[in-house]
């Protein structure tokens, strides 16, 4: 009987181990997500503050609730019309905008 146990408790003991060291990986830890400028390290409310309320009063654009591709549509638009705008502050105003 207390050999049967040995062995019975020596087995248990074993498939404890193997299962804690299933190799199985964990999971990925997702990427945070970005915050406002961090794809062009600019900052866009600033931007926003700097280039947009010159002809614009700001309330009237925080009132829009478009998507980064929406909002870069309407920076698109505004840079035809004359809106002084890099590439990268475009982006980084979409990308605030669509994120506030």
């Amino acid at each position: 009987m207390v050999k049967k146990f040995a062995v019975v408790t020596l087995v248990l003991a074993l498939m404890a181990f193997a299962g804690g060291c299933g190799g199985t990986e964990p999971e990925p830890v997702p990427e945070p997500e970005p915050t406002p400028g961090e794809a062009t390290g600019l900052d866009g409310e600033e931007i926003l503050n700097a280039k947009c309320g010159s002809c614009h009063s700001l309330d009237r654009v925080l009132a829009e609730d478009y998507d980064a591709v929406g909002w870069a549509a309407v920076i698109d638009e505004m840079i035809a019309k004359g809106a002084q705008l890099t590439d990268d502050e475009a982006t980084a105003l979409a990308e605030y905008l669509s994120l506030r």
